[in-house]
C-alpha cells in the first residue's frame, strides 16, 4: 500500500474526466511506483477496483493504462504481463499476529 500513496496527487486525473492532464505531483508518484513497486500498479490497471479504495471515487481503469503514457513513465512489460496472468499481491498485508508476552521470570523467595 506504501508505494500507491505517493500517487494520491492523481487522483483527480484518474477519477475526473474533465481533468485533461495528471500534475507534475502525479507524474513523480507514478515514477516513483515504477522504480520501486511497479507490480502494484496492477492493482489499477485491472477492473477489480482494488485501488479505487484509496480514492474516494471509483478510477477510471483506462486512464489508469494511459497515465504511464502522459507522465513519460515505461512500465516493465515483465510488469504488464504479470497484471495479466499472476495473482496479485494483497494491496495491503495481511495482519499480523502479535507476539506473545515474554514470560516473567519467577519471584525468588
Amino acid at each position: 500500500l506504501t508505494p500507491l500513496t505517493s500517487m494520491i496527487p492523481c487522483m483527480d486525473y484518474l477519477t475526473n474526466i474533465t481533468v485533461f492532464s495528471p500534475p507534475d505531483a502525479c507524474c513523480d508518484g507514478l515514477k516513483l511506483v515504477v522504480n520501486t513497486a511497479p507490480i502494484c500498479l496492477c492493482h489499477g490497471m485491472n477492473n477489480n477496483g482494488s485501488m479505487s479504495k484509496l480514492f474516494p471515487k471509483p478510477i477510471d481503469p483506462i486512464r489508469m493504462i494511459i497515465l504511464p503514457v502522459r507522465c513519460g513513465a515505461m512500465i516493465p512489460i515483465q510488469t504488464i504481463f504479470s497484471c495479466a496472468t499472476q495473482p496479485l499481491p494483497p494491496l495491503t498485508p495481511p495482519a499480523t499476529t502479535p507476539a506473545p508476552p515474554a514470560a516473567s521470570p519467577a519471584p525468588s523467595p
